[in-house]
């Protein structure tokens, strides 16, 4: 055995101890520079590992608020911060809360709190047994006493003694204050068991027996029928009704549908044996419990649950639904285990959960959470979001996609052919991706895909030793866009999931991995300024690669970005500016459909009615101001006549950006216009863009001249580049720029203000009003006698 190397150090959590094991590893060739980038105090964790290495990052995400109806009688708001990394986990819950917090809020109950160890005495007749129960009876304050003698907190409240063959079970059953308690029992039952063996021996000597700690009937980490009925951890439970239109609104579905179902897999449930009939508790617990330091081992107990659904009132026309969730076996602690350690003492703080008398607290907000996330899914799951949201949408062919380690100075060189000539790289080293943020649709299709997507910055050593920085954007195929948009409609409505299926080719989203890879490369043969310096793009089919190499503009570069939340920031200049630099690329670009006739698609929203028709009935449902409902009710029944109404306007189409906002424009430092993100091109009326921009730049009181003297502008400058020959007057330009509103508020608006159900988009309230607040200054004019 002396040839078996040794880790040094084992059982040690020091730094000397610490970095022995690391350069032990090193030595094996084990790889663990990831692993040993730690951020704890080793004097923190002294009793909470052994041979300490390192650590791996769980992700958090927020919770909340959910409404709390608390011990008081008070409404109190409610956030919970939980670690997963399986994604749409945080989202679900969040559905959960807002449903919950939307219907007043829940209450919860602790009915009791308890820990158990199980030492066994070994007899070797049974017929022994009841005269050491009864002798248990007799001296259980003194056995109480030497229980106690070890703790501060432990309070054993009585020992049950059963009998099975020749074992006698004694079931100590304490409570432990705000430990879970697990370590605290060990030790005090240890002692009243050494102090129970030394009076049995002396008192019933011709009983001869064995013993042990644990004799496994205390279920520790396991799930047990006894525990559920008789308690280990805490006993809680939570309840909250739902409202019909609450579960209408947010959940997409129907009480009806809830309960319709609710019988039918509770029996399934019991045919098959489960324990207890829940959905997904085990997901909120566990996510909660790596967050506040709880001990993980204890999931598997702790997740049992009992889920019960009932009408509120009327069962022929019924409210809502009433929920109410049981954890029978919530073993957690808010002192004590790994609640100490920094961050997970935050985690618990921000639950109002830290410290001496907060156990309680603490068990009913994981149960109100987790009630949450029971009603989240179970809905998907009878709305269909739930299939919906898995769907596949195209082929599960395997493709050898790009790795980021094929990315070289040679793949630079032979792929890029625009890099500039006296650019000899000799290394590439990546850069930090914090500052750069992906657009909305880069992080939907990443939900889908480990494909290597978005943003790609990097900084480049040259031969003559200077450095220059490289950005490459690598494109999501429009099917896995299309796919990403999928699930998040299927958490909306299931029904806009299946129009986003069949209307696929009809859409924006349709090309677009192919779209800006073309737009930008063809804008850089024309000259156009106002963008990042093209320096190429690679293709590659087969393996599904479409790259874009241009410039990375910096922070320091840059005078203003990611402003969609800031229309004050935007001034006058900046406005004027980016509003030329888009009517020449439009001018630049008219000639793009000749060279690409099937890339840029004419936008034909009538394609799509069934698609624009559901997202404007979604808009209006969700609408709180009636003045906006009214109209966007007139826009929805505009619809109907929406071909007829484009075939009448004679204003001529060109390419457009199409998604023309402060999101995809950055002034650099030398106050130029920088426009990025061609993906989403089409082929429609030139104001489309100004509309987007201007909904985002101007503020909700703007004046109607602001807007006119803007139009006008565009309008000038389109007869003036189209010379004498052009002869459609500016009443023709409006009514192109009044059906542009109008699209964009069916077509894009409402695409922000639905997805606010499940990301909310701070922007979307405020350019849903100045779209609105644009379409009638715009008809007023067309109205006044001028026109």
């Amino acid at each position: 055995m002396s040839d078996i190397p040794l880790i040094p150090g084992r059982g040690l959590s020091t730094r000397t101890a610490t970095e022995l094991r690391l350069d032990f590893l090193k030595s094996k060739e084990i790889k663990i520079d990831a692993i040993a980038d730690y951020n704890l105090e080793i004097n923190s964790i002294q009793n909470n590992i052994e041979s300490f290495i390192g650590s791996v990052e769980i992700p958090l995400g927020i919770v909340g608020p959910i409404i709390f109806n608390n011990n008081n009688n008070k409404k109190e708001y409610v956030y919970a911060p939980v670690g997963t990394i399986e994604g749409a986990l945080v989202a679900s819950m969040n559905r959960g809360a807002k449903a919950i917090a939307s219907s007043n809020g829940f209450t919860a109950k602790i009915h009791w709190q308890r820990m158990v160890r199980t030492p066994i005495l070994l007899l070797e007749n049974s017929k022994h047994a009841q005269p050491i129960i009864d002798w248990l009876k007799a001296n259980f304050s003194e056995i109480k006493k030497n229980a106690q003698a070890y703790s501060n907190h432990a309070s054993l409240i009585q020992i049950k003694a059963e009998l099975v063959d020749f074992s006698l079970n004694l079931k100590f059953v304490y409570e432990t204050g705000d430990a879970a308690g697990q370590n605290m029992t060990t030790t005090c039952t240890w002692h009243a068991l050494l102090y129970i063996v030394d009076r049995l021996k002396n008192e019933f000597s011709e009983y001869p027996f064995d013993y042990i700690i644990e004799g496994n009937a205390a279920s520790d980490k396991k799930v047990a029928l006894k525990n559920i009925e008789e308690g280990r951890g805490i006993h809680v439970s939570a309840q909250c009704d739902i409202s019909r239109q609450v579960i209408k609104d947010i959940l997409r579905t129907t009480p009806e549908q809830i309960l319709k179902f609710y019988m039918p897999t509770k029996k399934n449930a019991e045919s098959v044996g489960m324990v207890s009939y829940n959905v997904n508790v085990a997901n909120a617990v566990a996510a909660i419990f790596v967050a506040t330091g709880q001990d993980l081992a204890c999931i598997h107990e702790s997740s049992s649950g009992l889920l019960h659904l009932e009408y509120i009132g009327n069962k022929v026309k019924p409210d809502g639904i009433r929920l109410h969730l049981t954890l029978p076996n919530l073993v957690i602690g808010t002192v004590g285990g790994g609640t100490h350690l920094k961050k997970q003492a935050e985690a618990l703080e921000i639950m109002g959960c830290l410290g001496t008398g907060k156990v309680n607290r603490f068990a009913q907000l994981i149960a109100g959470f987790t009630m949450g996330l029971e009603l989240s899914t179970y809905s998907a799951v009878v709305s269909g979001e739930f299939a919906k949201s898995h769907e596949k949408l195209g082929r599960n062919k395997p493709i050898s996609w790009l790795l980021k380690s094929e990315i070289t100075p040679t793949f630079l060189h032979s792929h890029f052919s625009e890099l500039p000539a006296n650019w000899v790289i000799q290394n590439l080293v990546w850069k930090d991706t914090n500052y750069l943020e992906n657009g909305i649709i880069t992080n939907i299709t990443s939900r889908i895909t480990k494909k290597l997507i978005g943003f790609l910055p990097m900084k480049l050593e040259l031969k003559d030793g200077a450095f220059e920085n490289l950005l490459i954007k690598s494109k999501a195929k429009d099917i896995e866009v299309l796919k990403g948009l999928h699930m998040i409609f299927a958490s909306i409505d299931p029904k806009l999931s299946d129009l986003i299926k069949q209307q696929k080719n009809e859409l924006e989203f349709f090309q677009c991995h192919e779209k800006e890879l073309v737009v930008y490369e063809y804008l850089n043969k024309k000259g156009f300024k106002a963008m990042p310096t093209f320096y190429g793009k690679y293709i590659n089919v087969e393996r599904e690669i479409y790259l874009l190499g241009q410039e990375l503009v910096c922070n320091d570069q840059i005078l203003l970005n990611n402003s969609e939340n800031n229309p004050e920031k935007w001034t006058d200049d900046w406005i004027s500016s980016s509003l030329n630099c888009i009517f020449l690329a439009h001018n630049m670009l008219e000639s793009l459909p000749l060279e690409y006739p099937s890339l840029l698609n004419i936008f034909k929203p009538w394609n799509s009615i069934i698609l624009y028709e559901k997202l404007m009935d979604i808009l209006i449902d969700n609408c709180d101001e009636e003045v906006q409902t009214l109209v966007l009710k007139n826009i929805k029944v505009s619809l109907l006549n929406i071909e007829e109404d484009c075939k009448k306007i004679e204003w001529p189409r060109s390419p457009i950006h199409n998604d023309f906002n402060p999101r995809n424009i950055l002034i650099r430092s030398n106050e130029m216009p920088c426009i990025i993100d061609w993906e989403l091109s089409m082929l429609d009326f030139p104001q489309r863009d100004l509309i987007e921009f201007l909904s985002f730049v101007l503020s909700e009181k703007f004046l109607a001249e602001t807007l006119l003297n803007h139009l006008h502008n565009h309008f000038n400058s389109i007869v003036l580049r189209k010379g004498p020959g052009h002869n459609l007057g500016f009443k023709e330009y409006l009514k192109a720029s009044e059906m542009a509103v109008r699209t964009y508020i069916c077509c894009r608006v409402s695409f922000y203000e639905i997805s606010g159900i499940i990301a909310k988009y701070d922007f979307s309230k405020r350019i849903l009003a100045v779209s609105i607040r644009m379409q009638k200054v715009i008809l007023d004019e067309l109205k006044s006698h001028k026109l």
